[in-house]
């Protein structure tokens, strides 16, 4: 039996108006409020990324948009990556890695020195991810009870931070 072909994955910095988005951040939502319910979340829409110093990354196989993460400039040297999220019947592929290692590429390429996040205390495997990209847990820069903040220093001699 022969595979179905399937494109290679695209990744590119794109435009945030754009119905993709909208779709992916609503997985994005849906995904959160499984984890943790009842708990509040800032919301996000493809309007509030359309301003300078904001980059929506997006994973695309053909044409379909199969997920994306945002990166916004904070100013002084520091990015922060928001709603890193892989539509779940492209899940366990390697997107989500890929993804975050274009937003290495792309806060290097901006000159950027630390690139900070928060990923939920319950979302497990996104954790390993960034760890293993170099990303290590710091005190809160924002008061929550449901999230680990991590940061990843750009600058550091590490082979684990290379954009490679």
């Amino acid at each position: 039996m022969s595979e179905q072909y399937q494109p290679p994955l695209e990744i590119a910095v794109e435009a945030a108006e754009q119905p993709d988005v909208d779709r992916l951040l609503q997985l994005s939502d849906a995904a959160a409020a499984r984890l943790y319910p009842g708990e509040y979340r800032k919301p996000i829409t493809r309007r509030s990324l359309d301003r300078p110093g904001t980059y929506v990354v997006i994973a695309r196989l053909g044409v379909q948009a199969v997920g994306c993460v945002v990166l916004f400039d904070l100013g002084q040297g520091q990015a922060e990556v928001k709603r890193l999220i892989v539509d779940p019947r492209q899940a366990r592929k390697g997107i989500g890695r890929r993804l975050m290692q274009e937003c290495l590429k792309l806060a290097h390429s901006q000159a950027q020195e630390t690139l900070l996040l928060e990923v939920g205390t319950r979302n497990i495997e996104a954790r390993a991810v960034y760890e293993s990209l170099g990303f290590c847990p710091f005190g809160p820069y924002r008061e929550t009870q449901v999230a680990t903040f991590m940061r990843c220093d750009l600058c550091a001699e590490s082979g684990a931070s290379s954009p490679s």
